[in-house]
């Protein structure tokens, strides 16, 4: 209880600070729509996405598409870009003014759950049947303490790596040899001979600086960055796992690649990495479906895309697990009418929905489509990454859905930033520290 208190506590301070000026959309239009005595029902949706050109153009497609069919129901889009959005949901929780829908990722759920006595969000087990829990990508991810929390009912995405056909061509290089992380190397090297760079690593403030090598490396060949198994638990200090030997021997190959071998150009933005990618300066990009949709259309005939490579370490091969990036939505317990706000989640789980979701640019949640003949004919890149889930990784691995997520991956990412810059702080050192830390938050 004392560690909850804890937690809570910085949330709320994080909410006074970054929340004075949050927009509290939800109360608003709650309000607004009683003071106009409308017979409609009035739902409020906040998302981080709307901000992006994809994002919002399926979503309004929805709503159009939705409101068509169910015209007594009126459904208002909040939200705001990623920076500010986190902060805003905390602070509206708190304060009582959030949204009748809140989406984020699954390792979110736990730590906005946590907000409010006796928790934030409604059980949608009453709600879901076990068929439709079956299809939806991601939502064995939605459930705490064995309530089901959210629906996966959205879109996903994992990574693969995308690569300019001319450039590999260029050097002579197969992409279809690229098997291994070695073999990878070796073809990163190939650019650097003329004083170039094969892709470029996230260092400083982002998540970046630590998910990308997490996801390409650490997490296959360790099973858990933060704990023995980031995917089931325990979550405790006796079985944080951060300075593990296949940990340790990650983040050593990650700083080798870019520092020593000079593959890698370090960046502070993925964007950066995107327009190096677009401009032709680097060959490489790891990325997920929903690049295919920032990637103009005379770029993309020179884009192809292979899965991530599997790991040779201490002798034997590991298959990567990297991350599964469902967006999942919750219902508000506050929700006036959560039937109906239920109703439409549920909706955007039906093919005429899931059609529309494409657009976003990532894969549609509900599996029957996402393997359509339809969806495979219209999205043969992004379907590349379904394939790769189902033939070429093992099952995708999230960071832990546990309360003090915010503090230990701020602690892992301080060790990234030391770790993956020019800086090349010794990486036993910086592991052992982070292990120390975040063992204290779990308890120890």
């Amino acid at each position: 209880m004392k560690k909850r208190n804890r937690i809570l506590s910085m949330l709320l301070c994080t909410a006074m600070l970054a929340g004075l000026t949050a927009c509290g959309g939800g109360g608003d239009s709650k309000d607004a729509g009683e003071e106009g005595g409308g017979d409609k029902i009035k739902l409020t949706f906040s998302t981080s996405v709307y901000v992006e050109e994809p994002h919002q153009k399926a979503i309004d497609n929805l709503l159009a598409a939705y409101n068509e069919k169910n015209p007594d129901v009126e459904i208002e889009v909040l939200g705001a870009g990623w920076d500010g959005y986190w902060d805003n949901i905390t602070n509206e929780i708190v304060s009582g003014t959030a949204s009748d829908m809140i989406q984020v990722y699954p390792e979110n759920i736990s730590t906005y759950h946590a907000l409010k006595e006796g928790g934030t969000f409604v059980n949608l087990d009453e709600y879901m049947s076990d068929e439709l829990k079956g299809k939806l990508s991601g939502q064995d991810m939605c459930v705490v303490d064995g309530e089901t929390l959210a629906i996966s009912s959205y879109a996903w995405g994992t990574t693969g790596i995308f690569y300019r056909k001319s450039m590999l061509k260029e050097k002579e290089i197969d992409p279809e040899s690229i098997k291994t992380l070695d073999d990878f190397r070796d073809a990163c090297l190939k650019f650097t001979e003329d004083g170039g760079y094969a892709t470029a690593a996230v260092s400083g403030t982002h998540s970046f600086t630590i998910s990308e090598w997490s996801r390409l490396i650490a997490r296959p060949v360790s099973g858990g960055l933060y704990f023995t198994d980031d995917a089931a638990g325990p979550y405790d200090a006796e079985h944080v796992n951060v300075n593990s030997e296949g940990n340790v021997w990650a983040a050593q190959w990650w700083q080798d690649f870019i520092l020593k071998d000079k593959a890698a150009t370090l960046v502070t933005d993925k964007s950066d990495t995107r327009e190096m990618f677009w401009n032709g300066e680097i060959p490489f990009c790891m990325d997920g479906p929903w690049f295919v949709g920032m990637t103009s259309d005379d770029i993309l005939d020179d884009v192809g895309i292979i899965a991530q490579p599997d790991i040779v370490f201490n002798g034997e091969t590991y298959k990567p697990n990297p991350t599964n990036y469902p967006l999942v939505t919750m219902i508000n317990k506050d929700c006036e009418h959560p039937d109906e706000a239920y109703a439409f989640l549920e909706w955007m789980t039906t093919d005429e929905a899931q059609a529309i979701i494409a657009d976003c640019g990532m894969i549609p949640s509900n599996t029957d489509y996402s393997t359509s003949e339809e969806y495979i004919a219209n999205h043969e890149l992004e379907y590349a990454i379904v394939d790769f889930m189902q033939n070429n990784y093992t099952e995708l691995i999230a960071d832990p859905n546990i309360p003090e997520l915010g503090e230990i991956s701020q602690i892992m990412l301080d060790a990234g930033q030391k770790m993956f810059s020019d800086q090349a702080a010794d990486v036993q050192t910086e592991m052992d520290d982070a292990q120390k830390k975040i063992e204290e938050v779990m308890g120890k």
